[in-house]
């Protein structure tokens, strides 16, 4: 397999599940059945945030060590699926307010769910698939 074709399938493997997750987070957050078309779009939304996110953590993390790849992979890609979850968990709900959607324990629990998909499908990255952490390389 070519480095195109398994960032192809990495990042087609990253667009299915954030669009499964956010079809599972317009049920959870807004309480109604989830269609399709929501699902991708917030799925995409969601794709870019980690295109963008994970670029910038490139640019900023330059060359990294192989002694640190491990707790950079953690430290430094765990916050920022913080912040894009919860990106998404504010504009995905079309009728809640901002206070109900930080009080609520089911949209932490949907944040923490939807960095668990973040870290589990960046296996299927060309470095997962090759035992490696792809810091610097991943699409958050």
């Amino acid at each position: 397999m070519t480095a195109a074709t398994g960032m192809a399938l990495y990042a087609s493997a990253k667009f299915v599940a954030y669009c499964v997750w956010c079809w599972a987070g317009l049920r959870v957050l807004t309480g109604s059945p989830a269609s399709f078309v929501r699902s991708l779009k917030f799925g995409a939304l969601r794709w870019l945030l980690g295109l963008a996110f994970g670029v910038a953590a490139a640019i900023a993390l330059g060359s990294v060590s192989r002694e640190s790849v491990a707790s950079l992979y953690f430290g430094v890609y765990a916050p920022l699926r913080v912040v894009e979850w919860l990106i998404m968990a504010v504009v995905m709900p079309r009728e809640r307010t901002m206070a109900a959607t930080f009080s609520s324990p089911r949209t932490w629990l949907w944040i923490l769910g939807g960095i668990i998909v973040s870290f589990g499908s960046d296996a299927l990255s060309p470095e997962g698939m090759a035992g490696r952490f792809c810091v610097g390389r991943c699409l958050c």
